[in-house]
């Protein structure tokens, strides 16, 4: 008799937390640090592998045999190598220090670092054909493939990580990747207009990008936070509905059929 009361305490204490999680300002810094660490990593694996086959790639980009417009076969496989390297490494490191950012968080790091291999893998074959077909045409299109192949794989590391830990707002995660990006890119397209020097901003873009994916990580973050305890209202759930979704019924709909239900019920009742 005295064992009922007590059937009811585990139940408090497995309920799951309503809303977005808080982000402080440290966090923001230590996340914004951590992602240009991880292009930092790839940009150095750049360099490296710049300096090792800058005797080739030279005779690549000015040989005589060549018109100024065509790109050297030999030159693709070096790019190829070396955008594969650099997107690759960036992708994996980047994602790695920001889940040591919040540890308790970020549990299943094996499992988001052999997603980001396998996404590589798939990104390199697709964009494959491309450098290929570039080859007898002119380098702007190579430098747009590599640096498209850069961008989605940035996406894609960005949004593994998120995904995989936070199943609950994975809008959220898209926002964020999508202005780190954006940013990203405008300011990219800024700096090249106005010193219209490619090589830098090629030695420059991986840490800027994951910087700001580390920024964007905590900041949409936090102003979220600050619109859901304002307004109340948990919009980037994915629970949250606006208007009224094809296959979903209508509250009032549902109300209908309970009453509709309770009322054979009763009749049934009364037949016996």
């Amino acid at each position: 008799m005295d064992q009922q009361p007590v059937e009811n305490t585990p139940v408090v204490e497995q309920e799951e937390s309503y809303g977005p999680r808080p982000m402080s300002f440290f966090t923001m810094v230590l996340k914004t640090f951590a992602g240009f660490g991880g292009g930092i990593a790839g940009t150095i694996v750049l360099i490296v592998i710049f300096l090792a086959t800058s005797s080739i790639l030279q005779p690549a980009l000015g040989g005589a045999a060549m018109s100024p417009d065509e790109v050297s076969p030999l030159f693709i496989v070096v790019l190829l190598g070396m955008v594969f390297a650099t997107s690759l490494v960036s992708s994996m490191i980047g994602p790695l220090f920001l889940a040591y950012t919040e540890r308790e968080r970020y549990t299943r790091i094996s499992t988001t670092l052999g997603q980001i291999f396998i996404m590589n893998i798939v990104i390199f074959a697709f964009v494959l054909p491309v450098y290929l077909t570039a080859s007898s045409t002119s380098l702007q299109i190579t430098a747009f493939t590599a640096a498209l192949q850069v961008i989605l794989s940035a996406t894609a590391g960005s949004l593994i990580l998120e995904l995989l830990h936070d199943a609950r707002y994975p809008l959220l995660a898209v926002y964020e990747t999508v202005l780190a990006l954006l940013t990203s890119i405008a300011i990219g397209f800024l700096f090249f207009t106005i010193t219209n020097n490619a090589t830098i901003l090629m030695f420059i873009a991986l840490p800027m990008i994951w910087g700001f994916i580390g920024f964007f990580h905590a900041a949409v973050t936090m102003f979220y936070y600050w619109i859901f305890t304002t307004f109340g209202t948990d919009y980037l759930a994915t629970e949250s509905q606006f208007g009224t979704d094809y296959g979903i019924p209508e509250e009032s709909e549902e109300v209908e059929e309970d009453e509709q239900v309770e009322d054979v019920e009763g009749s049934d009742f009364l037949n016996q």
